[in-house]
């Protein structure tokens, strides 16, 4: 509120020296607010950029490597051009997190599996193994590529008689979405209000509402020879109120994000 008031008060002052110099000072005042208009930004994204990666050490210092290297990758994907000194510490604390995660998975024999399944991204998603844990009461991390494919087989087989189904509804009433088209359309919201690329990180979706669906975002990528999958973010979007929030990997909380 600050800013704005001074970037008014300043303009109003400008307009002030016109009156009294005549025409020839108005480029001067649109440079003027111009360029305070552009402080301001550059301020407020600094801010911005020193707390995601503020938050980034608190979950490395926590042992929260993948929520750490997610939040590094978001802030990574900015310009960093004019803040050479975050981006440096940015990319150090990459590679400390990278390291930590490459150890971690090679003294846990748990990751033997994941390693060698052809289902890496959906035994790395928590969406997903919370829903195959709550349906067959297992771990997914610990059952074979054949017990998984089969649940996952099963579980698009009913999805897609849901649709068609759904499909004939919807086409006699001319109404409703279908739950595809409902999922699709989230996706789409997500993708244009984070400004997340869905061309390279995976996205799982869970419906936890009348309108809420869940929303978890990852990143995966092989290093030395060792899968590592950070967590992007984990979003919430309401079709009632079109609102994307992420949850903070610190707090637990959710919060609105500013649309892209």
């Amino acid at each position: 509120m600050n800013n704005k008031k001074l970037a008014s008060a300043i303009l109003l002052l400008s307009t002030l020296v016109i009156g009294a110099c005549g025409n020839g000072g108005n480029s001067a005042a649109t440079s003027s607010s111009q360029e305070i208009e552009s402080s301001v930004e550059s301020t407020q994204s600094e801010s911005v950029y020193q707390n995601m990666y503020d938050e980034s050490v608190v979950l490395y210092e926590s042992g929260k490597y993948s929520e750490a290297g997610g939040t590094l990758e978001l802030l990574l994907q900015n310009d960093l051009s004019e803040y050479e000194e975050l981006e440096t510490k940015a990319l150090e604390l990459k590679e400390k997190i990278t390291a930590a995660q490459v150890e971690t998975a090679k003294e846990e024999p748990v990751n033997e599996v994941v390693e060698d399944s052809e289902y890496k991204d959906e035994r790395n998603s928590v969406l997903v193994s919370q829903e195959y844990s709550d349906e067959t009461g297992k771990d997914i991390a610990t059952v074979s590529d054949e017990e998984l494919a089969s649940w996952l087989t099963e579980k698009e087989e009913t999805k897609q008689t849901e649709t068609v189904t759904e499909e004939s509804e919807s086409a006699a009433s001319e109404s409703e979405m279908t739950a595809e088209e409902e999922e699709n359309y989230v996706l789409d919201q997500v993708i244009a209000q984070t400004g997340i690329s869905p061309s390279e990180n995976q996205f799982f979706t869970s419906k936890i509402g009348e309108d809420t669906y869940q929303i978890e975002i990852r990143h995966s990528h092989e290093v030395d020879g060792v899968e590592i999958s950070n967590m992007i973010g984990m979003f919430e979007y309401s079709l009632s109120e079109d609102q994307v929030k992420r949850m903070n990997p610190v707090t637990g909380k959710y919060e609105v994000v500013a649309p892209q």
